[in-house]
């Protein structure tokens, strides 16, 4: 069975890629572990978009735009709030042409010296199937194809540890004028970039209320209560549950899905006790996706730095723009620090080109938060419109090169940037 390109992961990196590609005239096949696509921001109900803009001008390239456009009119959007069953349907529509592979992991790669002649997958019947391609793009995420390929990979910080991860929920019948209310009455008990005027509201605190709380014996699992608003009815998506785990340890993962179930369980009854406007509220759906910030990163051509964010460096072969800053969610947080913060988005940085191709293997490339990075420049550009753009970017260049990536650095990289991309 064989394609122009394969990619694997079916996240929002993955169908950018797989999209990007078909649209140019090549054969596409997209191969998914799940039963759908979209990845987090569908099935791992991760929301909002974060900040991929300064001041008006959007930072990202035009898939994102497309996906932005469609929300909106579809009925799915609020700003950067976005509804995931809508982008879910979106995301199939876009993906018409492309051969889709579902409940289908990589389980070995056949290499002939620096080059992936084919991939063998399984799939959830326990059949393999052999799958050749001339285009390889690794977006599962944990950087699978690109492991199981020899490809050296990175997993956590200088000590080896992981982001925190998260189980997303959303919680139904809120009362945001409460919300807002509560906001606007004690504003010290919020971080400080919380506004009880924004036209969608972005909450984290209610420090008090979790002291109390906390006092009445509630084991609440965080220093703070964070939830965004969602369109269409009174929703919201909650981002406060976490463990922090070995995230390349298969068992430890299993074991942190069923932990953070029980906290979904306290953090919902928490708001629903001791937050104004959670009163009448209930649990809407949990997310059937872990969300896993950070496991393996792949090694390129280029390995994109923390000080390549706080520099806002850019690059001849910058291909990828984002402002948005270093994110760590680790052990022994500054709170106090945090709560003080106001992010400043006045420059942004570039991502290049080599920091998605593999350097020992010519025709693999990778998208999504497992792309080249060290730990600190990774949480500044995992996020989902970065991703995206990372995947636009490769799938278009699928375009410009005939069995290898590493074609594109033996010519006038700007020329062939200028020609395909813009």
């Amino acid at each position: 069975m064989k394609w122009d390109v394969a990619v694997f992961g079916g996240g929002l990196a993955g169908v950018s890629a797989a999209v990007n590609a078909m649209r140019i005239g090549r054969k596409v096949i997209l191969i998914e572990h799940s039963f759908s696509v979209g990845g987090n921001a569908t099935l791992g109900l991760v929301n909002p978009f974060m900040r991929y803009w300064i001041d008006e001008k959007i930072l990202t390239r035009g898939f994102f735009k497309e996906l932005l456009n469609e929300l909106e009119n579809m009925g799915g959007r609020k700003l950067n709030s976005f509804d995931s069953e809508i982008l879910k349907l979106i995301l199939f529509r876009k993906l018409k042409g492309v051969d889709l592979l579902f409940r289908s992991i990589p389980i070995k790669v056949r290499r002939r010296r620096n080059r992936i002649e084919s991939v063998d997958v399984i799939n959830s019947l326990g059949e393999e199937i052999e799958i050749e391609a001339k285009l390889f793009i690794d977006a599962t995420g944990d950087a699978t194809l690109s492991y199981l390929a020899g490809t050296p990979v990175f997993s956590g910080d200088e000590r080896g540890r992981n982001q925190a991860v998260t189980l997303m929920f959303t919680i139904a019948n809120v009362d945001f004028e409460k919300v807002r209310q509560s906001i606007e009455e004690d504003k010290s008990n919020f971080f400080a970039w919380v506004s009880s005027t924004a036209e969608i509201l972005s909450v984290a605190g209610y420090f008090k209320e979790i002291e109390r709380a906390r006092k009445d014996g509630l084991d609440y699992p965080n220093d703070y209560f964070f939830f965004v608003e969602l369109p269409n009815g009174n929703r919201v998506t909650v981002n406060t549950t976490q463990l922090f785990v070995d995230t390349t340890d298969p068992f430890q993962l299993s074991q942190a899905m069923a932990e953070l179930h029980e906290q979904v369980h306290v953090v919902y009854e928490f708001a629903r006790k001791y937050v104004p406007g959670f009163e009448n509220s209930f649990i809407e759906k949990i997310a059937p996706l872990l969300g896993i910030r950070e496991s393996r990163r792949a090694k390129g051509k280029y390995v994109f730095r923390k000080e390549d964010v706080l520099k806002k460096r850019k690059f001849p072969d910058g291909v990828v723009k984002a402002c948005y800053g270093i994110d760590v969610h680790s052990e022994g947080q500054d709170l106090e620090k945090e709560k003080s913060s106001i992010p400043k988005y006045e420059d942004y940085y570039e991502i290049p080109l080599r920091a998605f191709i593999s350097d020992e293997i010519e025709n693999l490339a990778f998208v999504g938060r497992n792309f080249s990075s060290d730990f600190y420049g990774h949480s500044a550009a995992r996020i989902m419109p970065t991703c995206v753009d990372m995947g636009e970017v490769m799938g278009k260049l699928c375009g410009a090169v005939n069995e290898s990536f590493h074609e594109l650095f033996g010519r006038d990289i700007n020329t062939i940037l200028g020609e395909v991309l813009e």
